[in-house]
């Protein structure tokens, strides 16, 4: 092939050998620039094959990620505002039915020790008994800024006689076992006689509830520790005072001590499962509204002057 490209020569003509050298050349380079348009064919073909996104696609990719992108961080505040919100303490003091504002707090089965159970419910409980308003929130009206006047309840005083007493003291009766509640709220009910309690609260007008004439029991500082006396009971005393707050018109609102509560009072567990009264449905539902912290008062016995204490701090 080399042969072929050389020029013709003369038979008796020599070969120089710069003919030689250009021939050789002029090969090489042919070869070179045939190698070289192939690479150049072949890099092009790759370009060819590299995937290319449309336009419109890779916007609507980017707008897809950028939504996905704040989805995220909601979610996230989300997450961090309901750990707060869980982690908020519950509200400590509430208004009952009957106008009053009581401090309260759950009970917590699972951390709370018997004894710090037993204090939150007689602090929740007792209060309710021998507080007296004579007004109850009304139940048409959603805020429960209003007040409507309560009906009350007849019951059978100590000495015999029926005794309007407050809607909301003969609902919680089934805070105290069964073999003293009736005797406990005969007694409730003669206090409420003796001292012409009635005769003042159901006269209270709810349009004006800020000149109610309100008995409520005030606890001398912090129960004692319950003291464990035999298996699933125990003893608390209790220090308090019963005091009639009215209105004066120089003074304001001007508390009077009616009474005195040092008493032992011994707590047991019970369960919440009403298990009396098992055809009358809403004798029913009020036993289960008394028990539903898990305990009965059986018993309270007065404390003697040389016995008395006040409310001391828990340790």
């Amino acid at each position: 092939m080399f042969l072929k490209q050389r020029k013709k020569i003369s038979r008796n003509k020599s070969v120089l050998p710069d003919e030689l050298s250009s021939a050789a050349y002029s090969s090489d380079e042919s070869d070179t620039s045939r190698a070289d348009s192939l690479e150049i064919t072949g890099d092009l073909s790759v370009s060819k094959r590299i995937p290319v996104l449309p336009p419109q696609l890779s916007a609507h990719l980017m707008r897809s990620g950028i939504a996905i992108s704040v989805l995220l961080v909601l979610q996230i505040i989300n997450l961090v505002s309901t750990f707060f919100v869980a982690t908020k303490p519950a509200p400590d003091l509430v208004q009952q039915d009957n106008g009053v504002m009581a401090r309260v707090r759950p009970l917590d089965t699972r951390t709370d020790s018997v004894p710090e159970q037993i204090i939150s419910f007689l602090e929740t409980r007792l209060p309710r008994v021998y507080t007296w308003s004579g007004l109850i929130v009304n139940p048409d009206d959603s805020a429960g800024l209003s007040y409507i006047r309560d009906s009350g309840v007849l019951i059978s005083a100590t000495e015999g006689e029926s005794v309007l007493i407050p809607t909301p003291v003969y609902n919680e009766q089934f805070i105290f076992d069964e073999p003293i509640r009736e005797s406990m709220m005969k007694a409730i009910a003669q206090m409420i006689k003796e001292g012409g309690v009635d005769k003042k609260i159901f006269a209270n007008d709810p349009a004006q509830p800020a000149l109610a004439q309100v008995y409520r029991f005030i606890l001398r500082g912090k129960m004692q520790y319950p003291q464990e006396v035999s298996a699933g009971r125990w003893k608390v005393r209790v220090a308090a005072d019963i005091v009639l707050f009215s209105q004066s018109d120089t003074l304001g609102v001007k508390p009077k001590q009616i009474a005195e509560f040092v008493q032992d009072v011994y707590v047991r567990k019970a369960s919440p499962i009403p298990q009396l009264f098992i055809n009358d449905q809403k004798r029913q539902d009020l036993v289960w509204y008394g028990r539903k912290d898990g305990f009965v008062i059986d018993a309270m016995l007065p404390v003697g002057p040389a016995q008395e204490v006040p409310g001391v701090p828990r340790n």
